[in-house]
């Protein structure tokens, strides 16, 4: 559901998801794209107000992102051209096998190569995403593993997704979901969603005591989470 108000002069234009939820949430997606995720037991005027009660911090935020570049970065997939990995730029080579059946991908040095039996750019641009997914399943699997020892709760289930505008999520069933392209980021970076995502099996909002919770464990989170801020939109595919 679109809606709008005025704040100090300006409209601020949002849409509504409502859902079966303890909480409302507010959300901003560059350049000004902003939803609100409310229960379902809450009414128009009720989300209104939140909305406006939140205006200030909104403009703010919506100030911040009109300053980001956030054109695409379109891939070619040819030889020499970077893709990034753990928070490092690779250079991409290529390098043709008859014999094998399928692709093979790994890192040597600076380089990111990619074996395969004939010269494609679909079967490099498949390879080298589905490489990625394999390496986010594994790595975020470890993680969570490494940072249950700060939790009672465990994840009754971990996904790895294309999501298009999270880095991840938790659900109230403690799922969580995770963005494969995360593996893109530094190491730091996405140990901080793993960790913020876990918070959420014990804090489903984002009160004072869900921020207060994941500094415990991580306390220069606002540093990590600064760098998602600042170079996420390079992570494209």
């Amino acid at each position: 559901m679109n809606s709008s108000l005025i704040f100090d002069t300006k409209k601020i234009e949002y849409n509504v998801i409502y859902s079966k939820r303890k909480t409302l949430e507010i959300s901003i997606k560059a350049p000004d794209i902003i939803t609100v995720r409310a229960p379902i037991y809450l009414s128009e005027e009720q989300v209104e107000k939140s909305v406006r009660n939140k205006s200030k911090w909104i403009m703010e935020k919506l100030e911040i992102l009109s300053k980001v570049d956030i054109t695409p970065i379109k891939k070619e997939y040819v030889e020499g051209e970077e893709f990034m990995y753990r928070g490092e730029n690779y250079l991409l080579r290529t390098v043709i096998d008859e014999k094998l059946k399928k692709p093979e991908v790994k890192l040597y040095e600076d380089k990111l190569i990619i074996t395969m039996p004939r010269q494609d750019k679909q079967t490099i641009k498949d390879a080298i995403w589905s490489w990625y997914k394999q390496e986010a399943k594994m790595t975020i699997a470890d993680r969570v593993e490494y940072y249950s020892r700060y939790f009672n709760l465990k994840p009754n289930n971990i996904k790895i997704k294309a999501q298009k505008a999270r880095w991840g999520s938790c659900t109230y069933k403690n799922d969580l979901a995770f963005n494969y392209k995360l593996i893109m980021a530094p190491p730091h970076v996405l140990d901080y969603v793993v960790v913020h995502e876990m918070c959420h099996m014990e804090h489903k909002d984002h009160s004072k005591n869900f921020w207060n919770r994941v500094s415990s464990i991580m306390p220069d989170y606002k540093d990590r989470r600064k760098w998602l801020k600042e170079n996420g939109f390079i992570i494209q595919s």
